[in-house]
């Protein structure tokens, strides 16, 4: 169950790095993209809270904001292919690089939530903060039992 797990977030990984590329090369596309779908929701459902709120967002994705997601989606990406490659190899070094690379884009999260203030960083703030608390205990069992057999990936 580990290793499927892992490589569903490699292959998450690898979709985020596409998309990256993606934001990278069509500048602009999301948001009113995003927009004219909320508006033809409106049309079938005028009332639609989730519709407005969705209309809402894409009316306000500027430029700056998807050179942010572009940057954030391939380091993010990036940084997931190569972490499960070494914990697919079992490697104990992937976990302390998790934490490092990770806390790095945290900290370039909150960087950006201080000119931004929006609820979607604050959300992915959490969600990795969450993750890099999941790797940190991770490692920390898989340290005590290298150390008590003596067998681990190094």
């Amino acid at each position: 169950m580990f290793r499927v797990a892992v490589i569903f977030k490699a292959i998450d990984g690898v979709l985020e790095v596409a998309g990256g590329f993606f934001l990278v090369f069509k500048p602009g596309f999301i948001g009113p993209e995003v927009a004219n779908w909320a508006a033809d929701l409106l049309i079938d459902h005028p009332a639609s809270r989730i519709a407005h709120s969705v209309a809402h967002w894409g009316g306000e994705l500027t430029g700056d904001t998807e050179h942010f997601a572009s940057i954030y989606l391939i380091a993010h990406g990036a940084a997931k292919v190569f972490i499960t490659w070494g914990l697919l190899r079992e490697k104990l070094w992937a976990f302390p690089t998790a934490l490092v690379v990770f806390g790095l884009l945290i900290l370039y999260q909150l960087y950006r939530f201080t000119h931004t203030h929006s609820l979607t960083l604050a959300f992915l703030i959490m969600l990795d903060v969450g993750v890099c608390f999941i790797i940190w205990r991770e490692y920390r069992f898989r340290r005590r039992r290298v150390e008590a057999t003596g067998i681990g990936g190094r």
